[in-house]
């Protein structure tokens, strides 16, 4: 069984693992019977704040996800870590509560529109939630990438055909299924070669532009 994020706790997990091989994504956990895997969320989040921050962004809003969910709680890790970096303090007024969907993404942007406080661009927490807060913006009469600009995480397949394309940190879901079915099949008994993930990755399109 591949068990890709989801709500099942760590000991249901390890329950499963009892009865068959798991090879599970976004965990720490491991048994007898049981792979996990976690991408590294906050380099990603890292990538995203450092590119928006060399452009001369310094007011970068922030639209997280879940606070319960690791990737998202990394995200921010990582966006923090750059701020750090360039010397540039975070302002939390300015990062709101999203749930990783694109209505979360909508009632975020609209809360960050309402407070009256300025920002130049906005971190998503994920792609899904990038296009609710381009909708918002939309609705408000507010340019992307001209008045503010947007960035989102994980280049999901949508993400090259909104308008303007999307601005994203990728996520290589190809390679990511590879490694699952490669470990799965090995932990049957199947020799069927090693899979190597490559790191995330800044996908440059439309919605961001020098401050």
């Amino acid at each position: 069984l591949v068990i890709l994020n989801g709500d099942l706790s760590d000991e249901q997990v390890l329950e499963i693992s009892r009865r068959q091989p798991v090879v599970a994504t976004g965990r720490r956990v491991e048994g007898r019977n049981l792979k996990a895997l976690r991408l590294d969320n906050e380099q990603g989040g890292y990538l995203a704040a450092s590119h928006l921050l060399s452009l001369g962004h310094r007011r970068i809003a922030h639209i997280s996800g879940p606070d319960d969910h690791e990737d998202a709680v990394d995200r921010y890790t990582g966006f923090v870590r750059a701020h750090r970096e360039y010397g540039v303090e975070v302002d939390t007024e300015i990062v709101f509560q999203g749930d990783f969907l694109e209505y979360g993404g909508v009632l975020a942007m609209t809360r960050l529109l309402d407070s009256g406080k300025n920002f130049t661009a906005v971190f998503a927490a994920n792609d899904q939630s990038a296009m609710g807060a381009r909708l918002a913006l939309y609705r408000r009469g507010i340019r992307v990438p001209e008045d503010v600009s947007l960035l989102g995480f994980d280049d999901i397949p949508v993400a090259a055909y909104l308008t303007p394309p999307l601005t994203t940190v990728r996520q290589p879901f190809y390679e990511i299924g590879l490694y699952l079915a490669a470990t799965l099949l090995a932990m049957l008994g199947r020799d069927v070669g090693e899979v190597s993930i490559p790191t995330m990755e800044l996908v440059i399109r439309e919605t961001v532009k020098r401050c």
